[in-house]
């Protein structure tokens, strides 16, 4: 008796841990194509109307509130507040994590060198400014681990986000 009550405990116990695993990442699992898809084409529409997109989650709420304000498409696509900046941050940190660390590597070494080499900063302010952007880096790279989960879904939209996100920015 007290062996099968141990059994069905042990057999308990295990469901409760699977759950707990399976309830306590449900961002993990959040992310589809068709938010992926959304998010990227909200972007390229609103991008016009805001500006270059840089992500962050205090960008992500603005965005959200500014086209609230407006046109509302955020809001039309499905998107609450909460899952918009869900939706996004998962979509950037799956970009991320489909790039390889030697091109984040080169595109950082190149803004270091164009620091380096403006002469209307101080040599002080060349080091203080390539320090931030190593802080930058260091963030961004823990988010870029943190995509991994997104890749598969986020794979396939790689070129357009790197087209509306990195074009600009690197000269492509």
């Amino acid at each position: 008796m007290a062996e099968r009550r141990f059994a069905a405990m042990r057999r308990l116990a295990g469901a409760l841990a699977l759950a707990g695993m399976i309830f306590d990442s449900p961002q993990a699992l959040a992310l589809t194509a068709r938010d992926a898809s959304a998010v990227v084409g909200l972007i390229e529409a609103l991008q016009p109307e805001f500006g270059q997109f840089a992500y962050d989650e205090e960008i992500a709420a603005d965005w959200y509130e500014r086209d609230a304000a407006d046109k509302g498409l955020i809001g039309t696509a499905g998107f609450t507040a909460d899952s918009w900046k869900v939706a996004l941050g998962e979509t950037m940190r799956g970009f991320l994590a489909t790039m390889p660390v030697a091109e984040l590597d080169a595109i950082f070494a190149k803004l270091r060198n164009a620091i380096s080499g403006m002469r209307e900063l101080t040599e002080a302010q060349k080091t203080e400014t390539i320090d931030a952007i190593d802080e930058e880096v260091e963030g961004l790279m823990i988010l870029r681990t943190e995509g991994d989960p997104f890749a598969d879904v986020v794979r396939p939209l790689t070129p357009k986000i790197r087209s509306l996100i990195l074009g600009p920015a690197v000269g492509q």
